[in-house]
């Protein structure tokens, strides 16, 4: 048999030297036309073949579940196991909706065996919540991640950090509704995340104690939250306004208190911090109120800045590692709290984060890697991570490259979005707008800040609406 290969050649020997004749270009048509139509056929006969599998597949679970419902009834625990591979038949199907009522028996069954809040429903209700996603029904999610807290909170055998992570799977799920829902929603999301918060800190201090080290990641939800309320505040368009109406009229708080509120949080954080013996976290705390100074625009900023390069000494660092970690910008405030310096570089490193360091003097080159906005209400605000079980969760997202210079108080000069995608001019004034209400940790060098500048960030943000 000839190849493909060898009798296209066949066909198109002296195509150019020669003038193709009509014949052989009526046998090169057909030859093609005759090829793909036959694997297309093939391609077509494969996924008819697969789609027959799969439905005598789940016509033979349906006959074994009745079987077994015959044998030992409709609530018997041997139920599991054929319910649940029928539910990933629906779904590899696209049946998402007799999946779940699938799933939904699942649940059913092992309540009734193990109680009603047995950790063995968790995964099942988890696939639930991505059906629930795939399909679009927010509410139905909302109400699974609800039960899958519900399930951590009254369980005896569940662990304080696994209350309080269920709790911030939900909290973390509202931020992500924020962007699939309808925009009249996204205030009251973020209502009900504020609460949960709340909560988790009143659990925290009960169970774990005012002044354990173990509260500190939610001291900082806290503080991260408070710079959420200054951006909901501060947003110009309708979440502004309801935000207006639902926050402000109802607190009477000024947006820049909020701010000042989260920098009282991370005084505190670091209070907690110092009644150990860990230098290096405690500098790191000293870099926390820097920062939270800096975006409050308070001169003393500096002071704490220093203040951490001189404990970052005492803790063994190097004064090239020093002079490197203050001259590596990034966006304020931090998302995450860190207690060494090698947490903090390896996460924004796992951003796209590119550092080089200059020479003899010169600026360092620096990418700041990826920065993806929460919305195009909230463009200077970090999007929170999606709960872990929708962390492949896809959304569409605009994108720009910038290039900007960093002033020696934080703040950005002329902004260029030097190509975006779509490559529309609108697309390039929101980044390079984005950019403008930033505020970044400067480049810190020796006993003052120093501009910086040709530094890159690639920046994402979801389109409106």
């Amino acid at each position: 048999m000839r190849t493909l290969l060898e009798i296209v050649l066949a066909l198109t020997t002296n195509i150019i030297d020669k003038r193709l004749t009509p014949f052989r270009y009526f046998l090169i048509v057909l030859f093609f036309t005759i090829t793909f139509s036959v694997r297309a056929a093939e391609e077509t006969d494969s996924s008819v073949g697969q789609s027959i599998q799969q439905t005598e597949q789940i016509e033979l679970y349906l006959q074994q579940i009745a079987e077994l419902e015959t044998e030992f009834g409709p609530f018997d625990h041997s139920l599991i196991e054929p319910l649940n591979i029928l539910s990933d038949l629906y779904t590899e199907i696209g049946n998402l909706v007799e999946a779940n009522t699938i799933l939904n028996r699942q649940i059913q069954l092992l309540r009734i065996a193990e109680g009603p809040d047995t950790f063995s429903q968790v995964p099942v209700v988890e696939s639930q919540i991505v059906n629930n996603v795939r399909m679009n029904d927010l509410e139905a999610a909302t109400n699974n991640f609800e039960n899958i807290q519900f399930v951590y909170l009254q369980n005896p055998e569940s662990t304080t950090i696994q209350k309080l992570q269920a709790m911030d799977q939900l909290r973390h799920w509202h931020f992500t509704a924020l962007n699939l829902g309808e925009k009249i929603d996204r205030i009251n999301h973020f209502r009900i995340s504020r609460a949960i918060l709340d909560d988790m800190l009143q659990i925290a201090e009960d169970e774990l104690g005012e002044e354990s080290h173990k509260i500190i990641p939610y001291l900082y939800k806290a503080a991260i939250e408070k710079y959420h309320l200054l951006t909901y505040l501060f947003s110009h368009d309708e979440l502004g306004a309801n935000a207006y109406e639902d926050i402000f009229e109802m607190e009477a708080i000024q947006p820049t208190d909020y701010l000042r509120q989260g920098y009282e949080i991370v005084k505190d954080i670091r209070e907690i911090i110092q009644q150990s013996s860990d230098i290096e976290a405690d500098a790191m705390a000293a870099v926390y109120e820097g920062d939270f100074r800096m975006l409050l625009g308070i001169g003393l900023a500096q002071r704490s800045y220093r203040e951490a390069m001189e404990l970052f000494g005492e803790a063994g660092k190097s004064e090239q590692e020093i002079a490197d970690f203050f001259s590596r910008p990034i966006v304020l405030p931090e998302t995450e709290y860190y207690y060494t310096m090698e947490d903090a570089i390896a996460a924004q490193n796992a951003s796209g984060y590119r550092y080089i360091r200059g020479e003899e003097g010169n600026d360092p080159v620096v990418h700041l890697g990826n920065f993806v906005a929460w919305n195009e209400s909230l463009l200077n605000a970090a999007k929170p991570t999606p709960p872990e079980v929708l962390l492949d969760l896809e959304m569409e997202l605009h994108r720009a490259d910038l290039r900007f210079t960093i002033r020696s108080r934080g703040d950005t000069r002329i902004p260029d979005a030097e190509s975006s995608e779509p490559d529309t001019v609108q697309a390039k004034v929101d980044a390079q707008d984005a950019l403008k209400m930033m505020i970044f940790r400067p480049r810190f060098r020796g006993n003052r800040w120093r501009r910086i500048e040709d530094v890159t960030i690639t920046y994402w943000y979801p389109p409106e609406k």
